[in-house]
């Protein structure tokens, strides 16, 4: 699917710069964060036809938002039955450069549907109904402005790249500790460890644990190990402190003034959150 303003349908279809449909609209917003392993978009669909809100509750249509990128050839269809608080999970690895965003509403089955916003123009004639019209599965009943973001790869390569972690077979069971004397930082972890590191990253309500917890507390001990370095020759001499840097200009922090906690709960954007909605 791709948008065009002028494109041509037999039936009304909700969209800017056309008169289908009286008074109504359809937007989306979307907002990126990055995340370890991914970029999770967050997507909010503002459609005010409760005409067809009534269709999507009934399992009569969908949200439709489709996600491509030429340079990575990139291509997927994401479907929702709620307007707000949907996510969407790609690995940076399969997205660079220009990313498209597409949103429709998608009827899933033969549907009629009824709504006085329906322009005259579309009704049948003589059809004995004067705000009813019928509509195929498949068929596009709303369609939002395309629009797109930039992936640049140095800046949204997630800071999980920065680590790697290895078993110590000499600690006890529940420990670790960091070595950061390298370009890489390295995370020694119990034997135990490593296997909860391990299942935790197959999913993403894991990986959500596993950036609360032990890449949240090591991404801050790197941050404040930055703060307290008053001659800035960490950043100059380890790769892993040129990434955080990167983020904090990125993200507009002024390590001077802001917290290592704080920080970290930025450039990692806000990983709380993940948690929160995952309980939903």
């Amino acid at each position: 699917m791709r948008f065009h303003k002028q494109k041509s349908y037999p039936y009304p279809v909700i969209r800017d710069f056309h008169d289908d449909y009286i008074n109504e609209h359809f937007f989306v917003k979307t907002k990126s964060i990055l995340g370890l392993n991914d970029i999770e978009l967050t997507i909010d669909y503002d459609l005010s036809s409760k005409a067809i809100h009534r269709e999507i509750k009934s399992g009569n249509a969908v949200f439709m938002t489709v996600l491509s990128c030429r340079d990575t050839f990139y291509h997927k269809v994401f479907t929702f039955d709620k307007p707000s608080k949907n996510f969407i999970g790609v690995s940076h690895e399969l997205l660079s450069g220009k990313v498209l965003v597409e949103s429709f509403g998608y009827i899933t089955k033969d549907t009629s549907i009824s709504s006085s916003s329906i322009n005259d123009e579309y009704l049948p004639v003589n059809s004995g109904s004067k705000s009813s019209f019928e509509y195929k599965k498949g068929s596009v009943i709303a369609q939002a402005q395309a629009h797109s973001f930039e992936i640049q790869l140095d800046l949204y390569k997630p800071l999980g790249s920065i680590f790697t972690i290895e078993v110590d077979k000499t600690m006890e069971k529940g420990q670790w500790t960091i070595f950061s004397d390298t370009d890489k930082v390295i995370i020694a972890v119990a034997k135990d460890i490593k296997q909860v590191e391990t299942d935790l990253s197959a999913d993403s309500e894991g990986s959500s644990t596993l950036l609360n917890s032990i890449y949240y507390a090591a991404v801050m001990h790197l941050v404040q190990m930055i703060k307290d370095d008053e001659s800035g020759s960490i950043i100059e001499s380890h790769l892993w402190a040129k990434k955080i840097d990167e983020r904090m200009t990125l993200k507009e922090i002024n390590i001077e003034t802001e917290e290592a906690y704080s920080i970290t709960t930025k450039i990692l954007d806000f990983p709380f959150l993940r948690l929160s909605r995952e309980d939903k």
